[in-house]
């Protein structure tokens, strides 16, 4: 729960930046309702919809919201890398597992050239010039370099991004850490899970299984394992972080039911549906089509 309050902090920085956003409690009820929908509910659409639509709503901006929203999403993503690459150059032994460590290191250096050349393509300044008729891909790279362009502009409000981005990921790691020897993993030392962790986590959110199941409980195995873990236990403490993740997004289900209620969501949660997944119907339309096309 404190990790989600970190988030929605972050969030929060990310719009100020912006514009002027809601008071942080509008902020959390917001991103708790998000949560909930994302990990609880088997909804055809996510949480950042949620959020779009009703942060759109409460700022009368739904553009700014999608950026915010966006730019929370990428923060996020952005540390985890430095996080693993950092603590694996103060732990030399580590650097010795062999393909584990190869595996993490390779995760996040990909993430890592991935964001950077999102964000350089992103940060140029010809696409405010397509702002009002942009579509998939280019809607999102726009989105993006609004909010770059933003956080450009106030780099005091960057630091401060970065900083609750880095607290709430040591608070996940801390988090595993205290989980895995709750259940008896007493190999898992906390600089080893600095180190794996946020490659699990990077994989996990991709959109090839449901919650991350199976991919966060295999590399829980991979990676642990190599300091001596039972497999085993590995898997357990993956079916445990999920559970975790289930019953503290079910703390959402109050935020979602009353701005439901409040007539938050209805066509207005279409329509920033529409726009969050416009660019994802486009890169499958390109996925689809023929090699050589």
């Amino acid at each position: 729960l404190s990790a989600f309050a970190l988030s929605a902090l972050r969030w929060q920085r990310v719009l100020s930046a912006m514009t002027t956003p809601p008071p942080y409690p509008r902020m959390l009820n917001i991103f708790l309702a998000g949560q909930f929908v994302s990990n609880v509910l088997p909804s055809a659409f996510g949480g950042d919809v949620v959020r779009v639509a009703r942060l759109g709503k409460a700022i009368d901006d739904r553009p700014r919201a999608f950026a915010s929203v966006t730019i929370d999403r990428l923060t996020g993503w952005l540390v985890l890398p430095f996080i693993t690459l950092v603590s694996l150059s103060y732990q030399p032994e580590l650097r010795e597992l062999g393909h584990q460590t190869a595996v993490a290191a390779s995760i996040a250096a990909a993430t890592l050239v991935a964001l950077t050349v999102v964000l350089l393509v992103a940060s140029n300044r010809k696409f405010a010039r397509f702002a009002d008729d942009a579509v998939g891909w280019r809607r999102f790279l726009i989105a993006i370099h609004v909010g770059v362009d933003a956080l450009r502009r106030k780099p005091a409000q960057a630091l401060e991004v970065i900083a609750v981005g880095l607290a709430f990921q040591f608070l996940q790691c801390l988090a595993i850490w205290f989980a895995g020897h709750g259940i008896g993993i007493k190999e898992i030392e906390f600089g080893v899970v600095l180190v794996f962790f946020p490659a699990v986590a990077i994989a996990q959110n991709l959109p090839i299984g449901l919650g991350g199941l199976g991919i966060r409980e295999s590399m829980f195995a991979a990676f642990f394992g190599a300091v001596g873990a039972e497999p085993a236990l590995c898997i357990t403490l993956g079916l445990v972080v999920y559970l975790i993740t289930i019953i503290t997004s079910s703390l959402g289900a109050p935020s979602f039911a009353v701005g439901h209620r409040h007539g938050d969501d209805s066509e207005v949660e279409a329509e920033a549906e529409a726009e969050l997944l416009s660019h994802r119907s486009h890169l499958h339309d390109v996925t689809r089509r023929p090699s050589g096309s």
